[in-house]
């Protein structure tokens, strides 16, 4: 068993910055520059702005001001989502049937976390489809995201087709949710392939723990992950004792004194709480349960904060 800092550690351990290239300023929207970009004046150089930035508006707004077209960057990473089921359609277009939750959600992610990203499937659960898919999925893919549903059938049917086709090693990381975990190369590029639960908590929890440091290295980032605060506990929280726990929540006065409450099953409906939860109580393993006024580790999403 791993923890999640050797599994991160083992992930990260050969990737780089995708390598840099020229483009015009509104393709290099969400990129992050490769070099300063400087000014002569007089001649003197002046710096506008500083290799790492992550081009936005303001900053196209700058360079376009001093008469400058082009910029040099490291380009986003293209991540394709694949998912595989029988069971599964795309939302909205079959009640009988269960939507691919993951297959939007980690799309979406993917997206958040500033990828060029391509959804494929629902995939059929044939293998000869599944290898198939893959591979015609590596000319575009820096990065393939793999999931199926709840079906374990699925789950041992793509994890068959990628044991054939690259070197994918499948371990179980001391975290809940979301233990189960694959990830290794496959293709004449040893792209990077994961495989990430089926349980929709378990995969959005894996990708921003795991799959999300590595497209923010491949884009040039230096902020891998997620930030880490203390906060004040507002309720009191069960956890598990043998495995790391990252509990759903909700922070507050994060410009104060920080606050956080628990959403875990808040709500009637199992994924109810994912619409409220903007950040993550992490437990430590071998802590039983946390009392409210206790101080916690708190990872922050969503617009708490960059990295």
């Amino acid at each position: 068993m791993r923890s999640t800092s050797e599994h991160i550690d083992s992930i990260l351990a050969d990737i780089m910055s995708l390598e840099s290239l020229e483009v015009g300023l509104l393709g290099s929207v969400g990129c992050v520059l490769a070099q300063d970009v400087a000014i002569d004046d007089d001649g003197d150089s002046h710096v506008l702005l500083g290799k790492g930035t992550t081009i936005g508006a303001r900053h196209i707004a700058l360079i376009a001001a001093a008469g400058l077209g082009r910029v040099w960057v490291h380009p986003k990473p293209r991540v394709v989502v694949l998912t595989v089921g029988d069971e599964l359609v795309d939302p909205g277009q079959d009640q009988d049937r269960i939507p691919d939750i993951n297959g939007v959600a980690l799309t979406a992610a993917a997206t958040a976390a500033g990828a060029m990203t391509f959804r494929v499937g629902p995939l059929p659960s044939d293998a000869d489809i599944v290898r198939a898919s893959l591979e015609d999925q590596l000319v575009r893919a820096d990065i393939i995201i793999a999931a199926c549903g709840m079906s374990a059938p699925d789950y041992d049917l793509l994890t068959g087709v990628l044991k054939e086709i690259g070197r994918v090693d499948f371990v179980r990381v001391a975290m809940q949710p979301g233990g189960a975990q694959g990830f290794g190369f496959i293709g004449p590029d040893s792209t990077p392939v994961f495989v990430l639960p089926g349980n929709p908590v378990g995969a959005l929890l894996s990708f921003d723990i795991f799959v999300r440091p590595m497209i923010r290295r491949m884009m040039g980032q230096s902020l891998l992950h997620h930030r880490i605060i203390e906060a004040t506990l507002e309720n009191d929280v069960e956890s598990s004792k043998d495995d790391v726990h990252y509990i759903r929540a909700h922070l507050s006065g994060i410009h104060g004194s920080a606050r956080v409450k628990s959403v875990e099953n808040d709500e009637a409906h199992p994924l109810a709480g994912l619409g409220t939860a903007d950040a993550l109580i992490v437990v430590p393993a071998g802590t039983g349960k946390l009392h409210k006024g206790a101080t916690v580790s708190v990872m922050r999403l969503d617009s708490h904060g960059d990295a």
